[in-house]
Parts: C-alpha cells; structure tokens; sequence
C-alpha cells in the first residue's frame, strides 16, 4: 500500500463519484473487498455521527440551557478505531483508491487536534465552571470541530461512490450523515434538541450480523495443523481472517484469541489468504466481543 497523501479540502462540497454497481453475487473481488469495504463504512459513518454530535453540542454553548458538561459530552466524543490504524500500517489489502483512503486518513487526523481542545476544556470546566469554560473555548472549540465535520463531509462523500456494491441501507445512512454534518459545519446543531439535550437521529442501516473489527492475531488449528492468521472483524455469526494458510471451504477449524477464547467454526469461504469462518454456535447479542467490552 502507498504513503497516504494529503487530500483537497476543495472537494468539500463537489459531487460524489457514481456509485458502484449494486451486483448480489458472490464474486472473487467482492468476496476479498466487501468485508474490509463494509467495515470501513461502518467506522466512518460512525465517527462521523459521533463528529455531528460534539459538533453540535460545541455550536450549541452559546445558548444557556445546553449539555457542556465532561459527563455529558465525553461518551460522545469519536476516537480512531483499530481498523484505521491497521490500514495505515499496510497490514491490510484493500481495493480502495489511494485518494479514498488518504481522505478517510485526513479525518482522523483532524479529529486529533479536536480531541485535545476538548480535554482542555473540560479541565477548565472542571475547574472554573462550564458556564465560564464554554466562553473561554467556544471559538477554538467551534473551529476545530467543524473543521472536522467538514473532513468527515469529505470522507463520507467520497465513500458514497462505494456504496453500491454493500446493502441500500449504507446509502441511506450516507444521505442522513451528510445532511447532520452539512448543517453542523454552518454552526447548526443538529443533533441537540430543543431542550438543550443530545439526541442522535436513528440512522436506517441496522445490519442484522453487522460486524465489528476487532484485528487481533489469532492461531488456527486445521487437520490437526496449527496456524498463525489475523482476525480482522466478527459478527455474531463468524470471524473474517486475514493472513490464513490454505483453506478449504467446509473445513472444521478452532480458532483462539490472545485471550485465551476459542472458537469452533467451518470455513465458509477462502479466497487466496483471506477467510470467513462460520461460528458453530452463534455468539449471544452481549458477548464482549460485539460490544467492545
């Protein structure tokens, strides 16, 4: 994988890319990309929201009813998923453009800088009061995070090209995010309701099996051969595997964790050193695995 190179703010506001064609069968590139494609929606998307949010919560402390408190503001704040820095490192292969990729990169960057600002703003406001705080902070505050709305603009403008080849819910979530986010970098707050309160709009992608990338190294055992490979993301149904020895479709294989879990499963697909496993039993809705904890 190349150096990601910086992207054009200039493409803040142009047309998304035509999208890709919405093809239902299984093909070899679509086997390969889908899962790395579908997770890197997913993380975007998400930090996208969570972008909005503060975004708006920031546009919303000049009124005097608003939340701007570290409690109420923090579990909102977006931080950068293991996925992003996994793809800088080249450890995963992706089809996507160098362009596409560098712009999602440019997000995350930008969120960084965000991050801080808002760290410092919470020391202060836990030491001389948010009323004071939020005055002190608003502008620094304010630029920053509509700078990294409109990073997220970019980035979710230059996935929506993607977006045919995954379930017509990403589109649809993509058309809501670029509304919040459109409105959050005018100094709108979107996501804040009208009693001062964050209340993030319910996006319409609820993927039944929506997966989780989690990128943990993990070993293999198949006929009675133990391997090295990478877990790239779960559902509740199955891993994805990066980096797998030769696999054959239907193969009864254990997988474990670093932490100890193992998985028995079959080999649902292969495709040169990457794999989907079938879980043998599907894991429960809390399971720490899908909820991060």
């Amino acid at each position: 994988m190349q150096p990601f190179r910086k992207s054009y703010r200039s493409r803040l506001y142009s047309e998304a890319v035509p999208a890709a064609q919405d093809d239902q069968a299984v093909s070899e590139v679509t086997e390969t990309s889908m899962p790395i494609l579908e997770a890197l929606v997913c993380e975007t998307h998400s930090a996208a929201l969570l972008t909005a949010t503060i975004a708006s919560a920031v546009n919303a402390f000049k009124r005097h009813d608003t939340v701007r408190s570290e409690d109420e503001l923090k579990p909102y704040v977006p931080r950068e998923p293991a996925l992003i820095s996994v793809l800088r490192n080249g450890m995963l292969e992706t089809d996507l453009d160098e362009d596409t990729l560098a712009i999602i990169s440019d997000f995350f960057n930008d969120l960084a800088p965000a991050r801080i600002a808002l760290d410092q703003y919470f020391a202060d406001a836990n030491h001389i009061g948010t009323e004071r705080a939020s005055a002190l902070h608003l502008l620094g505050l304010s630029n920053l995070w509509r700078r990294a709305c409109e990073d997220a603009l970019v980035a979710a403008r230059q996935l929506h090209g993607y977006l045919g080849r995954l379930p017509s819910q990403y589109t649809s979530n993509s058309k809501v995010l670029i509304e919040l986010l459109q409105d959050a970098v005018v100094g709108g707050s979107p996501c804040i309701e009208e009693h001062g309160q964050i209340s993030i709009p319910e996006l319409p992608q609820r993927r039944r099996n929506a997966r989780r990338t989690i990128c943990q190294p993990c070993t293999i055992t198949h006929n009675r051969m133990t391997s090295k490979a990478f877990v790239r993301d779960v559902s509740p149904g199955g891993f994805g595997l990066e980096r797998v020895p030769q696999l054959l479709p239907k193969t009864l294989v254990l997988i474990e964790l670093p932490s100890g879990r193992r998985f028995a499963g079959v080999v649902a697909w292969c495709n040169g050193s990457q794999a989907g496993v079938r879980f043998s039993r599907t894991l429960l809705p809390n399971d720490p695995l899908l909820s991060g904890g």
